[in-house]
């Protein structure tokens, strides 16, 4: 596979040179224009490359925040900076910005050779997917007990493992414990702490709030204990949901069923909100009301999906029942196995990994492959498939 690689130089002499069929490895394409940082977003919208070669003359500051700004709409890109300029300050500060690498001038043949064996090295560039944005996922309880934080942690680890990269984003700010499902490692910051530092938040920061829980799960967790609500602010959730989106396959967030105008603005930035409850008169009735709720801020239908959760056949309510209440039809039920899924809580281990032949863990597996269909992984063609394909 070809690497594209953009040259962006300070001056149209370095362009000539660079267009030399000698600067050309086998496997190289390479485009170059004379501009500064103000052209890589069309650079990058037009050339769509993996490796960019920026000439930086001068560091007027202007120059890192707008390579800042044009990076977070197309993260992958391997950045490169040409610049004599190497203090510590300015190092920090193009790191912060999303460059992946400084190399001295002057822009030369050689030093988009060297360049391009530094990207080839790199991860990102080596298996570059073509990535649309993350899609956002909630769940929300109809009400307490409803098994949401279970089934938005499992089906995240279970995406983990179709090579998806994943963000939980627990909202639930009082007594949030999503990363209990996951492991519970120890967290350096939280969602209240990095939401609180709206003016600072950035991609970088953001990596350093979150618990890597393997190379493709993350999660931000909900603070230990209730409190420092005031400082969040609706705009650092909202960043933190963008900068997220931008980063990741899926960003999942836990929401409780507490609807404060954080929880609120967090639902109408998701583009499916599941709605957990299970097969009694409470759940129903809080799921009615939840349904009108969200009807009244416009939501479309396709975004309200109602999962039931613990479903068993043959009960005195039945599934009918709910759609009756909630005139919506049911997307998605999930079997009930009381002693696998306690012993999943308990230990803190997701299902698929404790009991990976559990009908709940072959549910979730079917569920994933749904969201997140792969060449290597056929669709399920039976009712889940039809149930939840447009959710």
């Amino acid at each position: 596979m070809s690497i594209h690689v953009s040259v962006i130089c300070s001056a149209e002499a370095e362009c000539l040179a660079l267009s030399n069929p000698d600067v050309l490895e086998r496997d190289m394409v390479i485009t170059a224009q004379a501009g500064n940082a103000d052209s890589l977003a069309d650079v990058l919208l037009r050339d769509q490359p993996d490796v960019v070669l920026l000439e930086l003359a001068d560091d007027d500051g202007h120059a890192l925040e707008t390579i800042a700004q044009t990076l977070c709409q197309a993260p992958a890109t391997h950045l490169v900076l040409v610049s004599e300029e190497h203090s510590e300050a300015f190092l920090l500060r193009a790191m912060r910005a999303g460059v992946r690498e400084v190399m001295s001038g002057p822009l030369s043949p050689v030093t988009v050779q060297l360049a391009v064996k530094h990207a080839r090295l790199n991860t990102t560039v080596s298996n570059r997917r073509v990535r649309n944005r993350g899609k956002v996922i909630a769940f929300i309880p109809a009400k307490g007990g409803a098994g949401a934080t279970f089934l938005a942690t499992n089906l995240a680890y279970t995406l983990s493992k179709m090579d998806k990269r994943l963000l939980v984003l627990d909202l639930n700010m009082y007594f949030g414990d999503a990363s209990v499902f996951l492991g519970d490692k120890a967290a350096v910051s939280n969602v209240v702490e990095l939401a609180s530092q709206v003016q600072r938040l950035d991609a970088i920061l953001l990596r350093s709030a979150i618990i890597p829980l393997s190379e493709n799960l993350h999660i931000l967790p909900a603070p230990e204990l209730p409190g420092g609500f005031s400082n969040v602010s609706i705009q650092g959730i909202e960043k933190i949901i963008e900068i997220a989106r931008n980063q990741y396959d899926f960003v999942i967030i836990d929401i409780s069923s507490n609807l404060d105008e954080v929880a609120l603005r967090a639902l109408d930035l998701a583009d499916v909100i599941y709605i957990a409850l299970q097969l009694s008169l409470t759940f129903i009735r809080a799921a009615k009301h939840m349904v009108r709720v969200f009807q009244s801020r416009g939501y479309p239908r396709d975004k309200l999906a109602l999962l039931v959760n613990r479903y068993e056949s043959g009960g005195i309510i039945d599934l009918g029942d709910v759609e009756s209440a909630t005139m919506r039809k049911v997307t998605l039920t999930i079997p009930n196995s009381h002693f696998a899924v306690t012993e999943s809580i308990n230990q803190g281990i997701p299902l698929l990994a404790l009991a990976p032949r559990d009908r709940v863990a072959r549910a979730m597996r079917d569920w994933a492959a749904v969201l997140a269909p792969t060449a290597s992984t056929p669709q399920p063609k039976g009712w889940l498939h039809k149930l939840i394909r447009t959710a």
